[in-house]
């Protein structure tokens, strides 16, 4: 009877232990996700940021771009907080605006469009400069006159982080190179 006993005994206090730990893997998960979340909305943040002082703010017009990120990942996190559905949806909306500055010219133009409104018509004085560069040598100039770090400039080419950076350094050497009058000026964009 008391082998009986102790035998029942060891097993409900394995089955606490278990659900026990169970419980502690559970809140570890959600606290992961949870972390994983706020990492997310802090890019986005971030992104938004860069692009809102890109754009700047005309007397009670919205910010663009950047606002339009901003709102939209946001509406995304209010409605799907607390749920299974939230990492998935924010992600997907991430990438739909990663998809939209890699492949919608609109969007890039109009990024184009403020950093020439912003930087002394960068963008123009590079292409008359140098009509012949490839569409991913201007695009990658751009992102980094934008300020964006090399991981998102990465992620938006589609490229290797020591792709981005060589080409890059073939860009700078290449304009370093020439004898055209905005040598300097469009060497200095890339170093803000």
């Amino acid at each position: 009877m008391g082998s009986i006993l102790l035998l029942i005994t060891a097993i409900l206090a394995t089955l606490v232990l278990y659900l026990w730990a169970r419980k502690v893997q559970l809140e570890k998960q959600l606290l992961e996700q949870q972390e994983e979340n706020d990492r997310i909305l802090s890019t986005a943040e971030d992104l938004r940021g860069r692009l809102s002082a890109l754009q700047g703010r005309n007397k009670g017009e919205a910010d663009g771009i950047g606002l339009d990120v901003l709102d939209r990942l946001f509406e995304q996190y209010y409605v799907y907080e607390g749920t299974e559905n939230l990492q998935p949806r924010v992600l997907k909306e991430v990438r739909s605006l990663v998809d939209g500055l890699r492949e919608n010219s609109k969007l890039r133009q109009s990024l184009e469009h403020t950093l020439n409104e912003r930087r002394e018509q960068v963008m123009k004085r590079l292409r008359l400069a140098f009509p012949t560069l490839k569409e991913e040598d201007y695009l990658l100039y751009m992102f980094t006159v934008a300020g964006f770090s090399s991981t998102t400039i990465s992620t938006l080419l589609e490229k290797d982080k020591p792709y981005v950076y060589n080409r890059l350094y073939r860009l700078k050497e290449r304009i370093r190179s020439t004898e055209i009058p905005d040598k300097d000026f469009l060497l200095s964009q890339l170093e803000h």
